[in-house]
């Protein structure tokens, strides 16, 4: 028989199942958007962050500045592109 007011219980657990989802949804996301490093000699070979940072902390006509803090792993987010494009 159901009651007039509804178990906080169900109300919690359906916010917690939102909420997980749109985390999930927003890391995968987040992963996604880093653009991926292009075919040059530089690139092809996985390298450290301060190989990185050489080119991309102040940038100039040929690689463009890194818009956001060091995380120390770029080929964490940036993966090579799919195709070479020339």
């Amino acid at each position: 028989m159901p009651t007039e007011q509804g178990n906080p219980k169900v109300l919690f657990y359906l916010v917690s199942v939102i909420g997980l989802i749109y985390m999930i949804v927003m890391v995968i996301l987040f992963f996604n958007a880093a653009p991926a490093r292009s075919y040059i000699d530089v690139h092809i070979e996985p390298t450290e962050a301060p190989a990185c940072l050489k080119c991309h902390l102040k940038g100039d006509e040929t690689s463009p500045t890194m818009p956001h803090l060091n995380v120390g792993r770029c080929i964490l987010c940036h993966g090579l592109a799919e195709e070479k494009s020339e």
